[in-house]
């Protein structure tokens, strides 16, 4: 059968937009397609309608929408999935809000979330909930176990904007703690997306080594200090280790990126 050849234009443009380091303008684009502008602004301003696109209104520039996010749900699924019976015992062990927290291009995407068993304050965020990538413990875990490039691209996109007056501000201390996060190979922040709040997260990886998820354990600051998350950091990282290595992912490598 002959493949429709709009259909085809539009998913090659939807790879080169997404896989690009940096968005891209119109002149780029139908360069590097060798498509005329007039068919190349039609086609972007289709998947814009679907949200699979989005124009930066200063720049003018093309990157990823936020419905990629359901082109992905069957994945997400599966990690969800995967992950269900390890995310459990962990809830049971620390008797906190645990959550899987996913990277989404500049956001993080909570999705996953199992509430205390037993703790009438909590702090549980809802499952879909995006925060910028660079915000909280889960945060810090997702950028430092990405390349370098994509983080300076996320610096230079965000310009590290805080949600909450105690987050980093500047690329040279984010830098500096992201070295300390691969480090110890988890992090902890209290107040930095939601005042009062504490977050411990270690990283989960794919089989390829790409870093696809944070295990979160979070709680209200008044339980969750700083040390008794240091106490407890290393059940959490047993956890994405273990949900790791059921996704495929070598211990041994996982050793070695830590």
């Amino acid at each position: 059968m002959k493949p429709v050849r709009s259909v085809k234009r539009a998913v090659s443009l939807l790879f080169l937009v997404t896989e690009s380091e940096q968005p891209l303008g119109l002149t780029e684009i139908s360069r590097r397609l060798d498509l005329d502008k007039a068919t190349v602004l039609r086609l972007l301003a289709t998947l814009e309608t679907e949200k699979l696109v989005q124009q930066d209104p200063l720049t003018k520039r093309y990157r990823g929408g936020p419905a990629l996010a359901r082109l992905s749900n069957s994945q997400s699924a599966d990690l969800r999935q995967i992950a269900a019976p390890f995310l459990r015992t962990l809830q049971r062990s620390v008797n906190e809000s645990v959550c899987l927290v996913c990277p989404r291009d500049l956001e993080r995407v909570c999705v996953e979330a199992l509430p205390s068993p037993s703790q009438e304050l909590t702090v549980v965020p809802t499952i879909g909930t995006t925060t910028p990538i660079y915000a909280g413990a889960s945060g810090k875990v997702l950028l430092a176990y990405l390349p370098a490039q994509e983080v300076n691209r996320i610096v230079e996109m965000t310009g590290l904007r805080p949600v909450t007056p105690v987050g980093i501000t500047d690329r040279h201390s984010l830098i500096k703690h992201l070295d300390e996060v691969r480090t110890r190979g988890f992090d902890y922040s209290i107040g930095d997306v939601t005042p009062g709040a504490s977050a411990l997260a270690a990283p989960v990886f794919a089989a390829n080594d790409e870093i696809v998820a944070a295990v979160v354990v979070r709680g209200p600051e008044i339980r969750m200090a700083v040390e008794h998350m240091k106490q407890i950091a290393p059940l959490v990282k047993q956890t994405a280790q273990d949900i790791s290595e059921a996704l495929g992912h070598s211990q041994l490598r996982a050793a070695a990126i830590a």
